[in-house]
This record gives structure tokens, C-alpha cells and sequence, in this order.
């Protein structure tokens, strides 16, 4: 459509500038213009992604997450004990003071069964890596042993025992 040329009257221009000024009557509404379009010239809207590539990008998603589980969970099986060993500190697992008639005060984890001539008898589950910790008045030899769910102490004479068994 060849484009039709009019002539320039000495009106339509502007005085300061030169530029032609259109009349409102030579000015088309454009109505197909959408917020992607500039008023360089128009731009073509993006197009809609496939649902295989959505798919595609889903799937992505989730093999990663996968990955990243299994890459934590290959480091805790080979470095976890490392890691437990290093963090976590010994634990008491009980912990009590006994005299001639029994306890003394309250005990934490134990419970006292009784004194078999110098043999002390105390109630309580070994823990897996064990370090008894015995103090007496005076000093005497000491041997303990766990014989099922109980720590027995044999002492050289019956003493005041202050007992803490640990948990490493």
C-alpha cells in the first residue's frame, strides 16, 4: 500500500523546531498495541512452555534432591561415628553416694540392693562403653564387675562409696 504524502503547510509546523505535527483526525488508535508491544515496534509475546518441558524441569528438580539426600546420608554412614565421637561428650548414666545402711541422699540412675560383707550390690543397666568412677574415704582396693543388671564393688572394708558411672 504505497503511503500517501500530503503536503507540509506552513501550519503544521512547529516554529521552535521544524517537526511536523500531525492533526488529531490523522491519528489512528491502535488497538491490538499489548504491554509487550514498544513504540519502536512490536514485540513478539513468549511463547507458552511445553508440558514436556515442565515435565522435564520437575523431574530435574526432584532427581537433585535425591542426589543431594543420598550424598548426606553416604557421609553420615562413613564419618558419623567420627562425628558422634567427636561432638558428643561422655554422658553420666548414674551417679550416688552409699554408706554402711544403704544409700545416702538421693541417687540419679541406680537404685542400692544391699552390702554382702564387703560387697556392695547396686541395681542398674552397664552402659555401652562404661567408666565407673569410685571414691572412698580411705584408701583401700577396689574391684567392680557387672554381673547382669548389676555393679558389684568389692571393697577390702566397708567404706563410704561415692559412685559415678559414665556413659563414653
Amino acid at each position: 500500500m504505497p503511503r500517501q504524502s500530503h503536503k507540509i503547510d506552513d501550519d503544521d509546523l512547529d516554529e521552535e523546531t521544524g517537526i511536523e505535527m500531525a492533526d488529531d483526525s490523522e491519528i489512528k488508535a491502535d488497538h491490538n498495541m499489548k504491554e509487550t508491544g514498544s513504540l519502536l515496534g512490536r514485540v513478539v509475546g513468549r511463547k507458552k512452555k511445553s508440558c514436556i518441558h515442565s515435565t522435564c524441569r520437575i523431574m530435574m528438580g526432584i532427581v537433585a534432591t535425591a542426589v543431594f539426600c543420598f550424598m548426606l546420608i553416604q557421609l553420615w554412614s562413613n564419618y558419623g561415628d567420627d562425628i558422634k565421637k567427636r561432638v558428643f561428650s561422655p554422658q553420666i548414666s548414674g551417679a550416688g553416694t552409699f554408706g554402711e545402711k544403704g544409700a545416702n541422699g538421693d541417687l540419679f540412675g541406680m537404685k542400692f540392693h544391699k552390702w554382702d560383707n564387703t560387697t556392695l550390690h547396686i541395681n542398674m543397666s552397664k552402659p555401652k562403653n562404661d567408666l565407673v568412677q569410685i571414691n572412698l574415704l580411705t584408701p583401700q582396693a577396689i574391684v567392680y564387675e557387672w554381673v547382669d543388671e548389676c555393679l558389684r564393688i568389692t571393697l577390702e572394708r566397708v567404706d563410704q562409696v561415692t559412685l559415678m558411672v559414665w556413659s563414653i
